[in-house]
Order: structure tokens, then sequence, then C-alpha cells
């Protein structure tokens, strides 16, 4: 299966650990993509198409290619409406450090499930379905983890490697949430929490001050 891969070297690192060794497999930066690339290709997955919308005028140059794209600080249904893609167009988790897990996090439009099911055939990965909503699952919980650690360390409550530890130990989590933070990178975590608090209102998602002073120090 002939696949392109756009994104940072990181998500192309995590791409190869998962599924080059079975398939075809190119690798483009969001500013070397053009429309040849677009051609040779049967699926692409692109890890920035949020930060980086323009993608959208490239990829209509072939609409026989499945689209799976990055749709976790936005719905599916917001980038397919934004660009007016008449590809079939999935989305999928492609958070820093949750790509390369034993499943694949999905969502869906109308009468994909059966493409979704062939493609994950040939990629030979398990996959869940979850709601087109921002934040999927996974990203959204974690994010919301690791603004409470922030809050909890922000209290003088415990320090971050005590509270790595204890999560580590008391959830049996395979890292702690400040170690999970160096991960995915603040800028993903601010954005991502930002983005809940805007599409629901809820002030669960109200990022820890601290942890946006270190955002924004990192700016």
């Amino acid at each position: 299966m002939d696949i392109l891969v756009v994104g940072n070297p990181d998500s192309h690192a995590e791409f190869k650990s998962k599924f080059q060794s079975k398939h075809s497999v190119s690798f483009k930066s969001c500013y070397e993509i053009d429309s040849e690339d677009v051609m040779a290709t049967e699926i692409i997955f692109d890890f920035e198409v949020t930060e980086h919308p323009q993608h959208g005028e490239i990829y209509h140059k072939n609409p026989q290619a499945v689209l799976m794209l990055n749709s976790v600080k936005t719905t599916l249904v917001e980038l397919v409406n934004s660009n007016l893609w008449k590809h079939v167009v999935v989305g999928f988790n492609g958070f820093p450090g949750m790509f390369n897990r034993p499943l694949l996090e999905l969502t869906n439009q109308d009468k994909t499930q059966s493409t979704i099911q062939e493609i994950c055939k040939r990629l030979d990965s398990e996959y869940r379905i979850v709601e087109d909503r921002v934040g999927m699952v996974t990203p959204r919980v974690v994010c919301m983890i690791i603004n409470e650690a922030f809050f909890t360390y922000q209290e003088g409550t415990a320090g971050e490697e005590d509270i790595d530890l204890a999560m580590k130990l008391g959830t049996n989590y395979p890292a702690g949430p400040f170690e999970m933070a160096k991960t995915i990178g603040l800028n993903h975590i601010y954005e991502l929490l930002e983005a809940l608090r805007q599409s629901t209102g809820d002030e669960r998602y109200k990022v820890c001050p601290l942890l946006k002073k270190r955002y924004l120090a990192e700016q």
C-alpha cells in the first residue's frame, strides 16, 4: 500500500515504528508536499492539517486518495466542511506519543465504516471508532490529568517527581503526568484544553495558571 505521511520528524518516527516495515511509505514535511506526491499515493496520513489547512488545496488534486487526518484539536466534520473534500476522510488520534499504540483511535463520517475496516485490515492494526468531538477520548483524558497535576503542584501539595511516582505506582500508568507532558509538548496540551473549553464551555478544561505560564515561556 502506498502511503504518504505528512508531519514533523517526531510524527514520522512514530509512524515508522508502527507501519513502515509493512508498506511503501514516503514522508514529507508540511512545507514539502506537492501535487506529485499526492497523485502517487493511496492513503495520506496528515498529522498537522489543523495547523496547515492549505494542504486541502493540494489534496483536491487526487480525490481518490483516502485522507487520514489528525482531528484531535478540532472535529472531523469541521475539517471536512471547511475544505469541502470529496475524498473518503477519516479522523485519527495523532497526538504526540499516542499514535504508536496497539490500536488506532479513529473518528468517521457516515458510510465510511467499511472503508475503515478495509484500511485497518491492510495496515494490520486494531482500531476503535470514537465520537467525533474535540479531544477524541485519550488526548482529552490525558490532558485533563496533566492539567490537574499542574494544579496539584502549583498548590504545593507535592513535587513533580512525587506526583509522577504516585501516579505510576497508584494507577499503574507507564509514565507520570509531568513525564507525559514532556512527550506531548505543552503547546499541544494548552491548545487542546483551550479548544475543549471553547467548544464545551466547561470549566473543567480551564488551563492551570502554572501550565499556561510555562506554555507562554516556550513561545
